[in-house]
């Protein structure tokens, strides 16, 4: 039973996290579709020169991955295996340390420079990478809790 309960405590943060990241999608569609003064600006969104289209098709696939992962966390499906978690870690941190450096690079020393100073971009790739640092964290803690339960 804790462990249902800690699966839903995950469930809610890679909630959050997918949430936001599928607002961010919305945001720059709605600024490329039809703009309107409450959100910034469609290149404030824009943070490399991938075009458009391209960047929006991968922003899609990106979700239905979130997506996926939602089923699995919400339904208990996942495998833990250590591989899985290893990998989020893994990737998760790099992807986390190089988006944080281009945050704070973006503020501050290469404030100058359009791809660092594009911190909204920076910002949500960080939101991609605790996702699945936190999703790295769950088969982590879900093999400690099958391994002494």
């Amino acid at each position: 039973m804790a462990a249902m309960k800690q699966g839903q405590h995950y469930f809610r943060v890679l909630l959050l996290l997918g949430g936001m990241f599928v607002l961010r999608v919305l945001a720059q569609l709605i600024q490329a579709v039809h703009p309107v003064s409450v959100l910034p600006p469609f290149e404030v969104w824009q943070g490399s020169a991938t075009a458009y289209p391209v960047l929006l098709s991968a922003q899609i696939a990106i979700v239905v991955i979130l997506a996926s992962v939602l089923w699995g966390v919400g339904t208990h499906s996942v495998s833990p295996r250590p591989w899985k978690y290893r990998v989020c870690f893994a990737f998760g941190g790099v992807y986390f340390i190089s988006m944080a450096f281009r945050f704070v690079a973006g503020l501050t020393i290469f404030s100058e420079v359009t791809w660092f100073s594009r911190t909204l971009p920076a910002f949500f790739h960080m939101v991609l990478a605790t996702f699945l640092l936190t999703f790295g964290l769950y088969i982590y803690r879900r093999m400690e809790t099958e391994s002494h339960g």
